[in-house]
């Protein structure tokens, strides 16, 4: 994968290994740069060793400052406090959390909604655009190349939105939310193909349509047919 992504888009990347998320995330800042790290179960105690608590994803400046005037700047410390110590001058919910981040014992699931607030896809025009139709043969596209990430990624959105900018770079941001959240290309493109009708200035030249899929989530269930008009 190091060597694929380095011939295809010329960037090294360094991977971490480790049996959930936290210590992959954190074995991935071990070897820098293009290195490779692995953490084994039985190797935690040692990885945490006098490590500071600012190295854990999780732990911001408040709560790393707050730990220090109680004289705890490393996760050594923090397990020589014990959960019940540390929850009294911080929380019972993160000293549960910090124990077990130190016994290994946190999520290994990697969500695309912790870092992904929406998906969107825009087309600049070779050319400032007076031709609505092409116009909205390019939104169609981008609709269809939303959503099939969406699918591909297992989310689905609420929120339609339909991106125009228009000749002088003038932006204007059209959208309509459904009730439940859903994948279906053919209702997102119903809902970005009313939006451009109702808002685009038939007028004015066009230089960008963009679409964005918002407000995502991840459902068990998904309804498969939704009646925009309503």
């Amino acid at each position: 994968m190091q060597s694929r992504i380095l011939d295809e888009l010329g960037l090294s990347t360094s991977f971490g290994i480790g049996p959930n998320r936290i210590l992959a995330k954190m074995g991935s800042e071990e070897n820098k740069p293009a290195g490779i790290h692995r953490t084994m179960p039985d190797e935690i105690e040692l990885f945490f060793h006098n490590r500071s608590v600012r190295e854990i994803p999780g732990i911001g400046p408040k709560t790393a400052t707050r730990l220090a005037e109680w004289g705890i700047t490393t996760m050594s410390e923090v397990s020589e406090f014990g959960e019940i110590s540390i929850a009294k001058f911080t929380s019972e919910r993160f000293a549960s959390w910090i124990k077990r981040v130190i016994d290994g014992e946190t999520s290994d699931e990697v969500s695309p909604l912790r870092s992904r607030k929406s998906i969107g896809k825009e087309n600049t025009f070779e050319f400032d655009q007076t031709d609505s139709e092409i116009v909205l043969g390019h939104l169609s596209n981008l609709v269809a190349k939303v959503l099939k990430r969406a699918k591909e990624i297992g989310v689905a959105g609420r929120l339609g939105e339909v991106k125009i900018r228009y000749q002088g770079f003038e932006t204007h941001t059209h959208g309509k939310s459904i009730p439940v959240a859903m994948d279906d290309e053919t209702v997102f493109l119903r809902l970005a193909q009313n939006l451009f009708a109702q808002n685009v200035e038939f007028e004015r030249p066009i230089r960008l349509i963009g679409f964005r899929l918002g407000n995502l989530e991840m459902p068990e269930t998904r309804q498969s047919t939704f009646n925009i008009e309503e």
